[in-house]
């Protein structure tokens, strides 16, 4: 696909589709510390924390696997960083501002303020601050280093032809 095709997809309108979602193990393929980082924190067991009786109500699941429908438990890479379908690819991620026009999103605390409000339960008031150090999980510089040096071979292609 060549970059003007991915542009006009990103400014196209519209909800990500089901199909447009990837799933952590992609993210995994080119970020394997920041998928360890995850896989271990609070958001990918997110709907684990909830009661067997409220992991179908929707006042829980908007925030707890807020893509659910799409096939993601708990808080996936994709729920903070927008569908992957298109900015998934490896020459894609090797161009942040190419990967950004394609719909990889920046979260920051606006992001998490979504869920973490003060109407939400919680032990304690939600200071991004504090928090955001227990979740932090771009420490893979190295393994993006290693990615932009050489293709990947072994990670599937994910845009239709």
């Amino acid at each position: 696909m060549n970059r003007s095709l991915l542009l006009l997809l990103a400014l196209l309108p519209g909800v990500a589709a089901p199909a447009d979602y990837v799933g952590a193990e992609t993210c995994k393929a080119c970020h394997p510390l920041a998928y360890e980082a995850w896989r271990h924190g609070p958001h990918a067991r997110a709907i684990d924390s909830l009661p067997e009786a409220r992991r179908k109500d929707a006042r829980c699941t908007t925030c707890h696997a807020p893509d659910l429908e799409k096939g993601q438990d708990g808080v996936s890479c994709e729920t903070c960083h927008g569908a992957g379908l298109v900015y998934a690819q490896a020459y894609v991620m090797r161009d942040p501002e190419l990967a950004r026009a394609v719909g990889l999103a920046e979260p920051g605390e606006k992001t998490c303020a979504a869920c973490h409000t003060e109407s939400t339960p919680s032990l304690g008031p939600f200071e991004y601050a504090k928090k955001l150090p227990l979740i932090e999980h771009g420490g893979d510089r190295a393994g993006r280093k290693n990615a932009e040096q050489a293709p990947r071979t072994d990670a599937p292609s994910r845009v239709p032809r």
